[in-house]
């Protein structure tokens, strides 16, 4: 299945696939580790600052390894790209998915930028997700941090407007603010599910995004699904459980081999990653019959 039709049967299911970060070798088997256990399509994303350190190519080559030697279905998404170049690389490498953020930009601008990814992406069959209004927060510890006062500073979508930017640009997805924030926050976040709901009824033919998957409540998470939600994004917690994890293994042995101390670390971030795709709805999702991925060049 291609990465939108495996966004239209998660439509039609009413679940949610998980994106999950990949910041190096040890976060991207956590995740292969869950999806193959529990039979979950899953969306193995990084940023600009993680493919630099990874490598475009070298991502994209690794995951499409996994998709053949474990048979199950992976998306590779670029997120947060800034630049059209950005996105046209990752399109050249393999991506399958690129998210262009230009929502700092004026309107304008970020409509202008995010039309001409949707429009090289599309002739490659790749599927494009736009955001028009920032996401707060960052992908890190904000737990000494009260959710609601970033979220005041943050302003949430106009249902209107979203119309505009996605006829405008022409984008398969649509990621807006309705109260998530990326990172973890001293309280978990409730979502204005009705504000996610006026933007779904404008928006019937446009897949849906939720960022800021680590510091929701569930019961919002999963209304936010059923509302129309086809995928969410993940990072902030599988940072922190790595980092603790891999700190725990270095406090506690003076073993120097790196591939026998990131055991724990990885474990830990595939427990997270589980629960995520417990959560979402998204386990048991694919057939390993109908599911077939090229060979590698």
């Amino acid at each position: 299945m291609t990465t939108r039709e495996q966004l239209e049967k998660a439509g039609k299911e009413r679940y949610a696939i998980g994106a999950f970060n990949a910041a190096n070798i040890e976060t991207l088997k956590a995740v292969i580790n869950a999806a193959t256990k529990l039979r979950s399509p899953v969306i193995i994303e990084a940023s600009e600052g993680e493919v630099e350190y990874i490598g475009k190519k070298q991502l994209s080559a690794l995951v499409r390894i996994y998709k053949l030697s474990n048979n199950i279905p992976i998306t590779v998404n670029l997120d947060h790209a800034a630049s059209f170049e950005a996105c046209r690389e990752a399109i050249e490498s393999g991506f399958d998915y690129v998210h262009i953020d230009g929502s700092k930009l004026p309107y304008g601008e970020n409509v202008r930028i995010t039309k001409e990814v949707a429009d090289y992406a599309h002739k490659h069959n790749v599927v494009v997700e736009g955001e028009m209004d920032h996401i707060g927060g960052s992908s890190a510890d904000h737990t000494n941090e009260d959710p609601e006062s970033v979220q005041k500073k943050t302003r949430y979508t106009n249902p209107q407007k979203a119309l505009d930017f996605v006829s405008s640009t022409g984008i398969d997805v649509f990621a807006s603010f309705v109260g998530n924030l990326h990172g973890l926050y001293a309280e978990e976040m409730h979502l204005k599910l009705d504000l996610l709901d006026e933007i779904k009824k404008l928006l019937p033919d446009t897949f849906l995004s939720l960022h800021g998957g680590s510091g929701i409540f569930n019961d919002d998470v999963k209304k936010a699904i059923k509302t129309g939600i086809v995928k969410v994004n993940v990072n902030s917690e599988m940072r922190i459980a790595f980092k603790a994890a891999l700190q725990k293994s270095l406090n506690e042995t003076d073993e120097i081999a790196i591939y026998k101390l990131t055991p724990p670390a990885i474990q830990a971030v595939q427990e997270i990653v589980e629960r995520k795709i417990l959560l979402f709805g998204s386990n048991d999702k694919y057939d390993l019959k109908n599911t077939s991925f090229l060979p590698i060049l």
